[in-house]
């Protein structure tokens, strides 16, 4: 089986660091011969993903927003339990204790979910543009074995 990935986009927001690996998101847009995904009727919008570099934040590599990356990696999936309590504060809603879930009664640290989250974990990160429009060669890369 092939689990291989090669990607091309811009860093949409600044790195994070959990343990020893380094984080960011990126955006990638579609090349014309795929199927478009429309914004609005002059532009196409952006897929997003996030790419795990193992034992990057050691400081070996500087990523920031704005980076145009070439990312060769593969797939990986993990499974994980999240409650609506963490889903929430993970994205910066109102306490939960304003509020209960409807119908059921319970409070959000009670309401439990499967989650599953895909990242692409870089083996090699190539820098074609470092985002301040001051060089736009392709730089040397960073391969993670």
């Amino acid at each position: 089986m092939i689990n291989e990935v090669i990607l091309e986009g811009i860093v949409v927001r600044e790195p994070w660091k959990y343990t020893d690996d380094l984080f960011f998101r990126l955006g990638v847009y579609r090349d014309s011969d795929m199927p478009a995904k429309k914004l609005d009727a002059e532009r196409d919008s952006g897929d997003y993903v996030n790419v795990r570099v193992s034992g990057g934040a050691n400081g070996l590599i500087q990523i920031h927003r704005g980076m145009r990356l070439r990312v060769h990696g593969f797939i990986q999936s993990r499974d994980f339990k999240e409650s609506l309590e963490e889903f929430l504060e993970k994205a910066h809603k109102q306490s939960n204790n304003e509020f209960q879930v409807e119908a059921t009664g319970l409070k959000p640290n009670q309401v439990q979910i499967d989650r599953n989250a895909i990242e692409i974990v870089a083996r090699r990160l190539i820098v074609m543009d470092n985002g301040n429009n001051t060089e736009k060669k392709p730089k040397p890369s960073l391969t993670a074995e």
